[in-house]
This record gives C-alpha cells, sequence and structure tokens, in this order.
C-alpha cells in the first residue's frame, strides 16, 4: 500500500497543471486567465475550478469543492490504484 507521506507528495508537489497537461484529451478543458490556470470543473462540468499555485489545490467557485491530483483523477474514472500509479508515473516524469 501507499504511505501517506508518498500519497501527499503526489497530491501536494506534482504541480496540477502538469497532470492535465500529461493527460491531454483525458483531461478537462483548460487555459490560462488572469495570471491562473482554469478548468472545467470534472464535479459540476462549470469552467470554475482554479488552481492556486502556492498549495497546489484547484477550487472550483460554481460548486465550491477543492479538488487535488488525486480527487481529479477518481473524478476522471481512475479508481484510487489506478490513480495513484499514473500519478507516481506522471511524478517520476516531471522530476526528470
Amino acid at each position: 500500500m501507499y504511505s501517506s507521506s508518498f500519497l501527499r507528495v503526489i497530491r501536494n508537489e506534482l504541480p496540477i497543471h502538469f497532470v492535465l497537461k500529461q493527460l491531454n484529451e483525458m483531461a478537462p478543458f483548460s487555459k490560462f486567465i488572469e495570471g491562473f490556470l482554469r478548468f472545467q470543473c470534472p464535479l459540476c462540468n462549470q469552467f470554475r475550478a482554479t488552481i492556486n499555485p502556492k498549495n497546489n489545490l484547484a477550487h472550483c467557485f460554481c460548486c465550491q469543492k477543492n479538488i487535488n491530483n488525486i480527487d481529479l483523477m477518481i473524478e476522471l474514472g481512475y479508481d484510487f490504484k489506478n490513480a495513484v500509479r499514473i500519478l507516481e508515473n506522471l511524478l517520476h516524469l516531471y522530476k526528470k
């Protein structure tokens, strides 16, 4: 199983914008607006999810939910184990 410290790393240190870029067509629509990366919220489907680069957490200003990397992957249809495995691979890619 995965340690809580490892889960914290893929949640907090792997930039969401990098994950979105690597997911290509699987990722929700996103674009930079006013200096922030915004994307279509996978929970409510509104284009109101905005990433805070200070804490690597997205917040949807429509449904008021916070979204981290693991949440994003699960909402895109991956189960927890596959989501973490994919994020682990992306973390290795990001660190290169």
